[in-house]
């Protein structure tokens, strides 16, 4: 209600009015729900026990969910009235228009988040130093937020005001030593000719994928850090039949079986594959430390999924193999750290580093409990952001 609009007797009214359906759908679903609900109740049988504790609770979870017919069938109602009636979905996405789906990480920050943003520069300074250490020179590349490369389609939301400031202040802090490489430009002026970023999904498709290891190796080149790429040809990328994505944004509005008429548009792509061209091997290099390649690569799921082919495109731009240490699910700083303090690395210095880094993932927290970090790095980190 405005504050230039105090409570009224007509508005008020017109408010109730306007909430009545919903708040008789509201009742006699859950009226129905739990009549429903009540032979699954019944039918159950606790086990024997001799203590009342949790498992027992556990116990009756299980049963109820497995023989609750329309536990589905609820959850795609609730869904349902959530989507019409609010054009929202579950918490963690944000319905743009046109099919296009965001994740609201995009456009949320986390409490102390400023806190939170030095504690990840700090990892990246230290990853700086670690590497300079032992003369591997680091390539960045900052995959841009789906916001920032199709602001046309965030229907009305609004990001926070941090969001805006990312890129400038890792700039600022990551100096000259490192390559670092935004990509916001090159999206912009080839989004208009393909989909860049899948619809119903967080990540860059495969034509994303590809401007973007095409932006990498040419930043590599001008600092002669891509020493292979005039070599005869190695690694060659087909394309393969077109494929459906279930996009990862599609698990925060469940909606099937039920409700199908009300999801996105699946995404619909052409999925590519990259693979060395076979060559016989000479006595020489199978001697050799040549099997072992020189390129490291570190990210996120950007990199990891073969299904983008980012690691792949790589490959056949530098003319080389890559070790991959990129992982899945926990962002981009765990994986920097695992590979810095591993065996791997202390046996084996790659000639230079590529570290793949969403940017929103520079507003999120690192999950760095089990990684045995250097005391004096873990002592800066909390005096950061104390836990």
């Amino acid at each position: 209600m405005s504050k230039n609009h105090p409570s009224s007797g007509p508005e008020l009214h017109s408010a109730s009015r306007s909430y009545a359906p919903v708040g008789v759908v509201f009742a006699l679903t859950v009226g129905v729900l739990s009549a429903l609900s009540l032979p699954s109740l019944l039918s159950y049988r606790a086990p024997p026990v001799k203590v009342i504790n949790g498992d027992l609770v556990r116990n009756f979870e299980e049963h109820f969910d497995k023989e609750f017919p329309l536990r589905t069938a609820s959850i795609n109602f609730w869904t349902a009235l959530q989507l019409v009636l609010f054009h929202e979905g579950k918490t963690g996405v944000l319905l743009g228009t046109d099919g296009w789906l965001y994740t609201n990480e995009e456009f949320h920050v986390l409490p102390r988040w400023e806190q939170i943003f030095d504690q990840n520069l700090e990892l990246i300074r230290w990853t700086q130093a670690t590497l300079a250490d032992a003369k591997v020179p680091l390539v960045v590349v900052v995959v841009p937020e789906k916001a920032h490369v199709y602001p046309e389609y965030i229907n009305g939301h609004r990001q926070a005001s941090a969001h805006a400031t990312v890129m400038a202040r890792l700039r600022a802090a990551i100096g000259e030593q490192t390559t670092l490489i935004t990509l916001d430009d090159t999206f912009a002026a080839a989004k208009v000719q393909q989909p860049l970023f899948f619809h119903t999904d967080t990540h860059w498709t495969p034509a994303g994928a590809k401007l973007a290891a095409q932006a990498v190796t040419r930043a590599m080149a001008a600092k002669g850090l891509a020493t292979k790429t005039g070599d005869a040809d190695a690694f060659e990328t087909t394309e393969q039949p077109e494929a459906t994505l279930v996009g990862d944004l599609l698990s925060f509005l469940p909606l099937e079986p039920m409700f199908p008429s009300l999801m996105p548009k699946a995404d619909i792509y052409v999925p590519v594959v990259t693979k060395a061209i076979e060559k016989e091997a000479s006595a020489e290099s199978l001697l050799s430390d040549e099997s072992i390649p020189e390129v490291a690569v570190v990210g996120t799921s950007y990199t990891a999924n073969d299904r983008w082919n980012f690691q792949g495109f790589l490959s056949e731009f530098l003319n080389e193999p890559l070790a991959d240490y990129s992982k899945e699910g926990i962002g981009p700083f765990p994986p920097m750290a695992q590979f810095l303090t591993s065996q791997d690395y202390a046996g084996h210095k790659p000639r230079v580093v590529i570290w793949e880094i969403p940017e929103r993932s520079l507003l999120g927290k690192a999950a760095l409990k089990g990684i045995d970090l250097p005391e004096a790095l873990t002592t800066k980190l909390a005096s950061i952001h104390p836990r």
